[in-house]
C-alpha cells in the first residue's frame, strides 16, 4: 500500500509524473511559508511593533542552523534517491539509519553552540537596546528546537527521495495548524510574549517528527529497520559530508551575509527594521515554486541517473525550468501589485507598511533569474556536483551582497541600498548558474544536457 503512494520518477510520462509529484511539494512550501510568517504575524498583531522589530532583528540569526541542516538533508535525499532508483534496498536502509542518527547528534550540538554564542551573534547584528531583551529571549528559546528542525528536514527529504511528497505535505499542514493555535493561545491568552511563539514552534515540529519517523519505520516494503540495531555507516557519513557540507557552507555563508545585511538594517529606525523583516517574509512567497520544483529536480535527477535514463534527465530539467519560471513571473506580478495589503497583515503602522511594500517591490524582480539558479544548481547537486553551485552562490549571494551593502551604505546611508542589494544579488546568481549549466563540459558529461 505504501508503494502505491510513492511516485517512481524513472517511469511514465515525464510531465505527468513531475506534476503528480510537484503539487504536494508546492502546497507544502506554501504552508512552510505560512509557518515561517506565523510568529511575526502573531507578534505584530497581538504584542507590539517593537516586539515585531525584535523578532525581525534576530531572524537572520535564528535560521543559521537551518541553513546547515538543509544542506545535509539535501545530501541525504540525493543518496537515498540514487539507491531507491537503483533498487538497492540494503544501502537505502543504511542511508536512512545514518541520516536519522546524524540529525540527532548535529541538532543537539548546534543547540549547545547557539546558546553559548547568542550574545556574540546579537552584538554582531547591532540589535538595538530597546528591543534587545525580547530578541534574546525569542532567539534562545527558538534555538532549543534545533534537533526537531533537523529531524523535520531529514525525514521530509527522505520521504521525497522515494517519491512520497504527500506525507510531508500532510505533516506540514498539521504542524502549521498546531503552531498557529498554540502561538495565539500562548501569546494572546497566556501572555507569554515573544517566547510563546518560539515554544509553539518547537512543540509543532516535535509532533510532526514523531509522525514522520513513525511512517518511515512502518514502510516495510521499502525499509527494514530494527530500532535496536540502528548504526552509523561512516562511509556514508563521509559521502554525506562530501555532498552536503559544501551546500551547508553555502547556505550558512548566505545566512551570514544576511546577518551582515540585517546588522546594517538594525541601524535604522524600528519601523524600517519591522518593514524590511516583514517584506522578506512576504516576498519569499514568490520563492515557493522555485524551491518546490528545485526539490523535485534534485530527486528526479538522482533517481533517473541511478537508473541510467539520461534522456529523461534532460527533458525533466527543461520542463522544471519552464514551469518554475512561468509561475514565478505570475506570483511576482501579484505580490508587486498588492504589496501594501500583504505587509498590513503583519502590522497596521503606516511607516512599517511604507518601508515593507517598497522592499517587496524591489525584491520580487530578482526572483525570476533566481529561479534559474535554483533549478540548474539543484540539478547539478542531484548529479553529485556541489562545488560549482557553492562557488556561484558564495560569490553572488555572499561576497557581492556584502560588498554592495557595506560600501553602498558608506557612500549613502539610505535604505534603498538594502533594497537594491537583494535584486542585484539574485539576478547575478541566476545569470551565472545559467551560464555554467549551458556551457560547462561537466554538465554535458554528466548527461544533464544534450
Amino acid at each position: 500500500m505504501a508503494e502505491k503512494k510513492n511516485v517512481d520518477l524513472t517511469e511514465g510520462v515525464i510531465w505527468k509524473q513531475l506534476l503528480r509529484f510537484v503539487w504536494p511539494i508546492i502546497i507544502a512550501n506554501v504552508f512552510q511559508r505560512l509557518y515561517d510568517i506565523t510568529n511575526s504575524m502573531i507578534v505584530g498583531n497581538y504584542i507590539s511593533k517593537d516586539a515585531l522589530s525584535a523578532v525581525s532583528a534576530c531572524s537572520s540569526i535564528s535560521v543559521i542552523a537551518n541553513y546547515f541542516f538543509y544542506g545535509v538533508s539535501t545530501a541525504c535525499g540525493i543518496m537515498a534517491s540514487h539507491y531507491y532508483g537503483a533498487k538497492d534496498k540494503e544501502k537505502l536502509n543504511e542511508v536512512v539509519e545514518t541520516s536519522l542518527i546524524i540529525a540527532v547528534i548535529c541538532g543537539i550540538s548546534f543547540t549547545i553552540l547557539a546558546e553559548i554564542f547568542t550574545p556574540a551573534l546579537m552584538a554582531f547584528s547591532n540589535v538595538d537596546a530597546s528591543i534587545y531583551a525580547d530578541a534574546e529571549r525569542y532567539l534562545r528559546v527558538y534555538m532549543l528546537g534545533n534537533t526537531f528542525v533537523f529531524l523535520y528536514n531529514i525525514t521530509f527529504f527522505i520521504l521525497r527521495s522515494i517519491g512520497d511528497s504527500r506525507h510531508p505535505l500532510y505533516y506540514l499542514m498539521i504542524s502549521c495548524v498546531i503552531n498557529i493555535i498554540l502561538g495565539v493561545i500562548f501569546v494572546r491568552y497566556l501572555n507569554m510574549g515573544v517566547i510563546g511563539t518560539a515554544v509553539a514552534t518547537i512543540i509543532a515540529q516535535f509532533v510532526v517528527d514523531i509522525f514522520a519517523i513513525r511512517l518511515i519505520f512502518r514502510m516495510k516494503d521499502i525499509f527494514s529497520f530494527d530500532f535496536r540495531k540502528m548504526r552509523i555507516n561512516w562511509d556514508f557519513v563521509k559521502r554525506m559530508a562530501t555532498l552536503g557540507v559544501p551546500a551547508s557552507i553555502q547556505n550558512m555563508l548566505i545566512g551570514f551575509s544576511s546577518m551582515v545585511v540585517q546588522s546594517n538594517v538594525n541601524l535604522f529606525a524600528n519601523e524600517v527594521i519591522a518593514g524590511v523583516g516583514v517584506a522578506e517574509k512576504v516576498a519569499n512567497w514568490v520563492h515557493v515554486p522555485m524551491m518546490s520544483i528545485s526539490t523535485i529536480g534534485t530527486s528526479y535527477v538522482g533517481q533517473n541517473l541511478g537508473a541510467k535514463k539520461y534522456d529523461r534527465v534532460q527533458e525533466g530539467i527543461r520542463f522544471c525550468n519552464i514551469i518554475a519560471t512561468i509561475i514565478t513571473i505570475i506570483l511576482s506580478i501579484g505580490v508587486f501589485w498588492k504589496a501594501e495589503f500583504f505587509i498590513s497583515l503583519f502590522n497596521k503602522d503606516l511607516e512599517v507598511i511604507k518601508y515593507g511594500s517598497t522592499m517587496v517591490r524591489y525584491s520580487v524582480w530578482g526572483y525570476i533569474p533566481l529561479t534559474w539558479s535554483h533549478i540548474y544548481n539543484g540539478s547539478c547537486r542531484g548529479a553529485g556536483n556541489v562545488k560549482i553551485p557553492l562557488i556561484i552562490a558564495v560569490m553572488t549571494q555572499c561576497v557581492f551582497r556584502y560588498l554592495f551593502v557595506v560600501i553602498g551604505l558608506r557612500i549613502n546611508f539610505d535604505i534603498h541600498v538594502i533594497y537594491l542589494a537583494g535584486v542585484l544579488t539574485y539576478t547575478l546568481a541566476g545569470l551565472f548558474a545559467t551560464l555554467y549549466f549551458k556551457t560547462s563540459k561537466w554538465t554535458k558529461e554528466a548527461h544533464l544536457r544534450p
